[in-house]
């Protein structure tokens, strides 16, 4: 696995659309806002974001992070730091949309990534 590589195409179509929320990121589905990771500012529908996201084991997408316009962040090194495993930092704009969780209660606010720009990508291979 350590010479997979993804496209830009298939990281954008991977992330565009994905729910704002991992075991890193919280937001709060009754306001539909999720706070910087780095200055906890109140982000909403319509902001500019960067966003750093890990694939573990190759198999499950997490987000690291999501970061301000102030507080953006380009490059997975200054992020989070090269690992043995898929990283990327990605450039998108917060959307409203609805998200059915696995509890069931159905949110319709969600924030969701949209307009998606892959600004780094880490592969694998280059963590080794």
């Amino acid at each position: 696995m350590a010479g997979y590589r993804l496209s830009e195409s298939e990281l954008t179509d991977l992330f565009t659309g994905r729910v704002v929320e991992s075991l890193a990121v919280k937001q709060d589905f009754g306001t539909a806002t999720v706070g910087c990771r780095a200055c906890g500012d109140t982000l909403a529908s319509g902001d500019r974001v960067t966003v750093a996201l890990t694939c573990y084991e190759d198999h499950s997408w997490e987000m690291e992070g999501v970061y301000c316009g102030e507080h953006g962040v380009d490059a997975v090194a200054e992020t989070m730091g090269v690992r043995a495993e898929n990283q990327a930092v990605v450039g998108a704009t917060l959307e409203s949309a609805g998200y059915l969780p696995p509890d069931g209660n159905f949110e319709a606010d969600a924030l969701t990534l949209g307009a998606v720009d892959v600004l780094d990508y880490s592969p694998t291979g280059d963590g080794y």
